[in-house]
């Protein structure tokens, strides 16, 4: 019985962390600043400076693995390499353009990461040099360098949906930020992170749409044919969402009536509990 209270305790301590970090200024062992953001003249500095001071989120350019290595009740995978100096400007304004620009600064204080780490590429567990990950308490945005900045329009809005999923799945969601109705989840609740590797459909036109995903998990490094996670299925609605117009998600839902009760249902639910409206992020492109 003592164990059983210690493990609920230890459970509500880590839920309690994520959902209160930034309420505090955060501190080293010695109890110095752990990060020190100063104003500067030029726009990129400034910028950095004036979120940290509105939102509470560092926007981290300069860090060590320590910095994203612990995650809270866990030790992360992900190995972040540095943006150069020469294109750091491009850098920032395109996750400004991707992600900061489209939500409040009282949204991003109570529904953002702490940290949103800028990096040139981000090795993870499942892949190398994909362009967005994740922690419990911080976002990356990757892929960013000499090569892919500054980004085309096409690009840019590829972007956005990658690091707009990792916000809504991977964080918001998998933090518990937001309720999200069961019914959203309910249609596929016996086939989340399935493997139809056996299936002689899998690869048939529509097939992983009528069950009521997007795609496969591309993330999974054992089967090429794996219903993804609940977190997963969050992210890729949001990938999609972001991404399209109203129009062409309704086109890309035709005749597929469980991607249509989920993309409403999530909606919905997104608008209710923060007053988002996704799909204007979409037709926003």
């Amino acid at each position: 019985m003592k164990n059983t209270f210690r493990y609920i305790a230890a459970a509500a301590l880590c839920l309690a962390a994520v959902a209160c970090y930034k309420e505090d200024p955060i501190t080293s062992e010695l109890g110095k600043p752990e990060y020190t953001v100063t104003d500067g003249s030029d726009s990129m500095t400034h910028y950095i400076y004036e979120t940290w001071q509105k939102t509470g989120v560092f926007i981290l350019t300069d860090y060590t693995s320590k910095d994203y290595v612990w995650n809270v009740s866990a030790l992360s995978k992900n190995v972040l390499s540095k943006v150069d100096a020469s294109v750091l400007p491009d850098a920032v304004s395109a996750v400004k353009t991707a992600l900061f620009d489209i939500y409040s600064d009282s949204f991003k204080k109570q529904y953002f990461p702490m940290k949103v780490f800028l990096a040139e590429s981000l090795n993870t567990n499942y892949a190398d040099n994909v362009p967005a990950g994740y922690g419990r308490s911080y976002l990356v945005a990757a892929g960013l360098s000499s090569e892919t900045l500054p980004m085309s329009a096409e690009a840019a809005l590829a972007y956005k949906g990658k690091i707009n999923a990792m916000l809504w799945g991977y964080f918001i969601y998998m933090n518990r930020l937001i309720d999200i109705p069961e019914g959203f989840f309910s249609p596929c609740a016996d086939v989340y992170e399935a493997s139809y590797e056996r299936d002689t459909n899998k690869d048939a036109a529509g097939y992983i749409n009528s069950i009521g995903f997007w795609r496969y998990d591309e993330t999974n490094i054992v089967y090429a044919h794996m219903a993804p996670s609940r977190a997963k299925d969050v992210a890729d609605f949001v990938e999609m969402i972001t991404t399209h117009t109203k129009a062409e998600m309704d086109a890309l839902m035709d005749g597929f009536p469980i991607l249509y009760m989920k993309y409403n249902i999530l909606l919905e639910a997104v608008k209710t509990a923060c007053g988002i409206d996704l799909q204007a992020i979409g037709d926003a492109k």
